[in-house]
């Protein structure tokens, strides 16, 4: 390992996202206490909160309907993730232009490899970082944090820091163990509040006491994962950023009703919603679905689904949506109230690897026209165009 050539990767996080998307096309919603929620009704969850609203003490994954005591002055808005989608690839292709060894982890974070680009550029790695945030904000009105180390770990952790230290913090080789004396074991990222008991039975108690052991014995006591963790922890890259296109093997879209229903013509207009998203999303990978499969979870919680194997991969909003309403029939039980739909889209095949039946001509009618609508939505906004069955 110790051969490993030292890197410089920074982790670049989008500050409070969904709410920063909010604020980019409502600006008035700046300064205020903003959660954006995702469920139905009162019983949607908060999963991104403005400062202001952490400062209110509002909790990740809090409740809506436990937040009535902070008052009407809080704005509460529904996710609208392809919005969300969308804006997220604008932000990595700002990151692009800086370095084509772009990691995306997930819509608001990415891995950049930035070794040697103070020689290229000129620019110390402090100078880069803050140009890379500028530029982020400018082209986009997405405020980013930045923490930049040797390894991905140290750059988690310097990004963490970054958030409440004015959006930007390195950890060059000399400061690891100084900036690691007072990191808690369950702020690393890969340990967390479920595996530091694991490492208190090991002895291990904080992060010094996991350095000091023998790469060896970690590795007999917690496996290979917790060797490369210590690895990374002392600053020696041993995952190191890979921008290869990583196409998704399925795809998911599920969401809580606003009130309990039994009517199925409720079920079928949330079904609707679920295929118009998961197909779209689906198109833009170029990607075709083998296995539909649809989702209802009831009042009591029980889940039943039912998937149906599509004889020509498709990925027609048309199609899926007929063939959902079937599966969605088969499920369907007037006595029963349901909370939540969802559909899956599974077998997934891209591009050229798909062989369109020569009789199925209407399928691919369909598969024209559903794209179309993506054209249309593109220019003109999500929904502007309702399917009639």
């Amino acid at each position: 390992m110790n051969n490993l050539k030292k890197r410089m990767i920074a982790l670049v996080d989008c500050d409070c996202f969904f709410v920063s998307c909010e604020r980019l096309d409502n600006p008035a919603l700046n300064g205020k206490p903003v959660c954006v929620t995702t469920g139905g009704g009162m019983k949607g969850v908060v999963v991104s909160r403005s400062r202001e609203a952490k400062a209110l003490g509002i909790k990740m994954g809090e409740p809506l309907f436990r937040l009535s005591s902070f008052g009407s002055d809080v704005y509460y808005l529904t996710a609208r993730h392809e919005r969300y989608r969308r804006i997220s690839r604008c932000v990595m292709s700002v990151l692009r232009n800086f370095t084509p060894d772009v990691e995306e982890i997930s819509i608001d974070e990415a891995y950049l490899d930035l070794t040697g680009m103070d020689q290229l550029t000129g620019l110390s790695y402090e100078t880069l970082l803050q140009k890379i945030r500028d530029t982020v904000l400018k082209k986009t009105h997405i405020p980013v944090s930045i923490g930049l180390s040797t390894s991905k770990t140290l750059a988690k952790l310097a990004s963490d820091k970054a958030k409440k230290n004015g959006g930007i913090c390195i950890i060059y080789p000399n400061q690891i163990y100084d900036f690691l004396r007072y990191v808690r074991l369950k702020d690393v990222c890969g340990i967390g509040h479920n595996s530091e008991k694991v490492y208190w039975k090991k002895g291990i108690y904080d992060i010094e006491s996991f350095l000091k052991k023998d790469p060896v014995w970690v590795r007999r006591a917690l496996g290979i994962n917790g060797e490369r963790l210590r690895y990374e922890l002392a600053g020696i890259c041993v995952s190191p950023v890979c921008s290869a296109f990583k196409l998704p093997q399925s795809i998911q879209d599920t969401h809580a009703l606003d009130i309990f229903t039994n009517k199925l013509s409720v079920l079928q207009k949330e079904l609707n919603d679920h295929i118009h998203r998961a197909s779209r999303r689906l198109r833009q990978y170029d990607g075709y679905c083998g296995v539909l499969g649809v989702m209802v979870r009831t009042k009591t919680f029980q889940v039943f689904q039912a998937d149906m194997k599509l004889i020509v991969p498709t990925n027609s909003e048309f199609t899926l949506l007929k063939k959902a309403h079937c599966l969605m029939e088969k499920l369907y039980c007037p006595g029963i109230m349901y909370r939540a739909t969802g559909v899956m889209l599974q077998n997934l095949v891209f591009g050229q690897s798909v062989q369109p039946s020569l009789f199925d001509v209407r399928n691919r009618e369909d598969d024209r026209l559903s794209r179309l609508i993506d054209v249309l939505e593109d220019k003109f906004g999500e929904r502007v165009v309702h399917l009639g069955l």
